[in-house]
C-alpha cells in the first residue's frame, strides 16, 4: 500500500509540475514564437528526409534511422515504428526530464507524427515498386540528394534545439544519459548514430525483403556516414556551437527570486557571491550561473521576467568540468 501511495504521489507531483510549467509557457510572450520555430524546423527536417534521403535507402542516425531499418526489413511504413518508439520515449521524458523540454518535445513529436507520414507516403506510396514512386527529388544524383537532405535535416534540428526542444527519439535518450552521466552530447550522438548506420548494412544485405548487393550496400553505408557528419556540422553551425558553456554574472535586488526560478524551473545551480559596490560602498549579492549554451536564452528570459532592470554580464566559457558538464577525466 505504501509503495502504491508513493507511486501515485510521484505521478501526481509530475503532472502538477507539468501543469505549472504549461501555465507559465502559455502566457509567455516567447512561447508562440518558439512554437513557430519548432514548426519551421520540423517542416525543413521533413522535406530533407522524405524527399531527399528516405527514397535513396540511406539510413540516417537516431530514431528515424532505426525506424528506416525496420521499414527495410518488414516493409512497414516508417511512421509506424517511429511513433510507437517515440511514445515510449515521451513517457520517459515526462518522468525524468525538464518539463519545458518535455512540452516542446511533445509539440515536435506531434508535428512529426502528422507531417512525416503524409510526406513519405506521398513520395513513395509503395516502397516495393519503384514505378509508383513520386516526387523523388534528384533520383539520378543520390550524392547531391544526400548532401542537400543532410543539410536540411541538420538545419531543421538546429531550429528545434535552439528553443530548448527536440523531435523526440534518441534526443530523449541522449538528454537522459547526459543528465545522469558526465558524457557530452556529441559523443553520445556519434555512438548512437554510428551503431544505427552499421546495422543498416546488415539490414540492407541480409534482412531486407528487397536485398541489396554487398558492394552497393557498402556504398550506402559510406553515404550514411556522410549524412551523419553533414547533419551534425549543419546543426552545430546553426546553433553556433552548442557545446560551449555560458557564464552569467547577475546583479539584481531580486536575486532570491531569480535564484529560485533558475534552480526550480531550469534545474541549474546558482552561486550567490558577496560583493561591495565600488562607488556606493554598499554590500550586494551577485548570482553566478554557468549553463550550456542552448540554455542561455532561457536564463535571459527568466532574468527579464523577474527583474528587467537587472545588470547582467554574459561570457563564453571555453571549458566547464564537473557535475552536469564534462567529466574531469577529459582534462587528463
Amino acid at each position: 500500500m505504501s509503495a502504491q501511495f508513493n507511486l501515485l504521489h510521484f505521478f501526481g507531483r509530475k503532472f502538477k509540475e507539468l501543469g505549472e510549467e504549461l501555465s507559465r509557457q502559455l502566457v509567455s510572450k516567447y512561447f508562440w514564437r518558439d512554437l513557430l520555430v519548432v514548426f519551421a524546423g520540423v517542416l525543413i527536417y521533413t522535406v530533407g528526409f522524405s524527399f531527399l534521403i528516405y527514397p535513396q535507402r540511406v539510413t540516417t542516425g537516431g530514431l528515424m534511422g532505426i525506424s528506416n531499418i525496420i521499414t527495410i526489413i518488414t516493409g512497414v511504413p516508417v511512421d509506424v515504428p517511429y511513433n510507437l518508439i517515440n511514445i515510449t520515449l515521451l513517457v520517459i521524458a515526462f518522468l525524468f526530464l525538464d518539463k519545458n523540454f518535455f512540452i516542446k518535445t511533445l509539440i515536435g513529436i506531434g508535428l512529426l507524427a502528422v507531417i512525416v507520414p503524409i510526406a513519405t507516403r506521398y513520395v513513395i506510396p509503395d516502397p516495393s515498386n519503384e514505378a509508383y514512386w513520386h516526387l523523388m527529388v534528384l533520383k539520378d544524383q543520390p550524392l547531391l540528394a544526400l548532401i542537400l537532405g543532410s543539410m536540411m535535416t541538420g538545419l531543421g534540428l538546429g531550429f528545434v534545439f535552439s528553443v530548448n526542444g527536440s523531435t523526440g527519439g534518441t534526443d530523449v535518450i541522449v538528454a537522459l544519459i547526459s543528465r545522469y552521466r558526465n558524457m557530452s552530447f556529441s559523443r553520445l550522438y556519434v555512438a548512437t548514430d554510428s551503431t544505427v548506420v552499421l546495422f543498416s548494412f546488415i539490414a540492407n544485405v541480409y534482412l531486407a525483403d528487397i536485398k541489396i548487393d554487398p558492394l552497393v550496400a557498402f556504398d550506402k553505408i559510406v553515404m550514411s556516414f556522410i549524412q551523419v557528419v553533414l547533419l551534425g556540422i549543419t546543426m552545430d553551425w546553426y546553433t553556433s556551437g552548442n557545446r560551449q558553456s555560458i557564464q552569467f554574472l547577475i546583479f539584481s535586488q531580486k536575486y532570491k527570486e531569480i535564484n529560485d526560478a533558475i534552480t526550480s524551473r531550469l534545474h541549474r545551480g546558482c552561486t550567490i557571491l558577496e560583493a561591495t559596490g565600488g562607488y556606493t560602498g554598499q554590500p550586494q549579492k551577485v548570482l553566478l550561473v554557468v549553463v550550456r549554451k542552448q540554455q542561455s536564452v532561457a536564463i535571459s528570459r527568466v532574468i527579464e521576467e523577474i527583474d528587467p532592470k537587472a545588470f547582467v554580464s554574459q561570457g563564453a566559457v571555453k571549458g566547464v568540468y564537473g557535475e552536469g558538464f564534462e567529466s574531469l577525466k577529459s582534462l587528463k
